[in-house]
């Protein structure tokens, strides 16, 4: 079932329509907005400057938690490989 929402970004309103929950898409909204708003009480870009800067920066923390997801992912599978490793030891200690 498709969600149509009506959001303001900036002033302007959207209608998004998306498979996602309205609170979903209201909180991802919310986000944009409060970049953008935070990035002209800061400069004096226009809103169109604005916006691609908000953009940059999503796309920026996005690569970032990914990348740090990915570290994680890695991580973990260390891990399970030296739990194993040392559960053969186990094994083979109790039969030795």
């Amino acid at each position: 079932m498709l969600n149509r929402v009506v959001v303001t970004i900036d002033g302007n309103e959207y209608t998004v329509v998306s498979e996602d929950a309205e609170d979903y898409i209201r909180k991802n909204a919310a986000l944009v907005d409060q970049n953008i708003q935070d990035i002209k009480q800061a400069t004096p870009l226009s809103s169109m400057g604005a916006a691609v800067l908000a953009a940059m920066n999503i796309a920026d923390k996005y690569y970032k938690a990914q990348d740090a997801t990915d570290g994680l992912r890695a991580q973990v599978k260390d891990y399970a490989e030296e739990c194993s490793k040392l559960r053969a030891e186990i094994a083979r200690l109790r039969r030795g």
